[in-house]
């Protein structure tokens, strides 16, 4: 990132611009943090996904931001990231936006998201969550 482009000529700045892995910005004139935020947010492979619930407007105030290269962007990885029993309970999940062919679609935990794509979790109902094989032995545990 070079700052102060205000102060240099408009070569150096295109010379510096057209640089690999670079950004020139310019706090005094305020100009290129757009730029910037967008390289940042390309860099580190980050994506934001919304969460919704059942019958309401998806919350787009607070994404859940995942990264490609730690936990992968499925909807495991979101699901761990919202609550970690969250996967135990898991049924299914609709998807609208930019990852599915239809909106919305059902998904299981392996889906792959994209940017800004929303989300909304179905968990298993109570007789699905006793019938789990694992039930009795989660209910052990926790007592």
């Amino acid at each position: 990132v070079y700052n102060k482009a205000d102060i240099v000529s408009l070569e150096d700045v295109d010379h510096l611009a057209r640089m690999p892995h670079s950004v020139v910005i310019s706090c005094n004139l305020q100009l290129g943090y757009d730029y910037l935020l967008e390289r940042v947010w390309e860099t580190l492979a980050l994506v934001r996904c919304y969460t919704k619930k059942r019958g309401s407007p998806p919350d787009f105030e607070e994404p859940v931001v995942l990264t490609r290269d730690r936990h992968g962007c499925t909807v495991e990885s979101l699901c761990h990231q919202v609550h970690r029993s969250l996967v135990d309970d898991f049924h299914f999940a609709y998807v609208w936006g930019a990852s599915t062919k239809h909106n919305p679609q059902r998904v299981g935990l392996h889906h792959e998201l994209e940017d800004e794509d929303v989300v909304q979790i179905v968990k298993k109902t109570n007789t699905q969550i006793k019938r789990d094989k694992n039930y009795n032995e989660r209910v052990q545990a926790h007592w």
